[in-house]
């Protein structure tokens, strides 16, 4: 499994994990993890994940589960499976979510991420 933190900036990251190949998973061809954190002092608060866990016909696109608070899971409605444009997505879900004073820092963030593919 590959796990990593991407830095956003003092208040927020991304912390991202690619899991192992598993045929289960379309498309990407292993479970992939997206979180959005929020750093509060020394307490990190989850905020947002996108993933694509579930395999059920029709629902292997990834999709973003927000904090329990919400209780609401958003698909994408991605009429592509374009890692470029699913990003973009995430991107802009993130900007709504953290608002848009933190964008510029957001989309660096964003770029870095790596392909669950490679």
């Amino acid at each position: 499994m590959q796990r990593g933190i991407i830095p956003i900036n003092q208040f927020f990251e991304l912390e991202y994990r690619y899991y192992e190949k598993d045929l289960n998973y379309k498309y990407f061809n292993r479970r992939f993890e997206i979180y959005l954190i929020g750093k509060k002092g020394m307490q990190k608060v989850y905020i947002l994940h996108m993933d694509n866990c579930d395999t059920r016909p029709g629902k292997w696109a990834p999709h973003i589960h927000r904090a329990s608070n919400v209780a609401k899971k958003l698909y994408f409605g991605v009429t592509t499976l374009n890692w470029n444009e699913i990003k973009d997505n995430f991107l802009t879900t993130i900007i709504a979510e953290i608002g848009d004073t933190y964008k510029s820092d957001a989309k660096k963030a964003v770029v870095n991420l790596l392909s669950p593919k490679i």
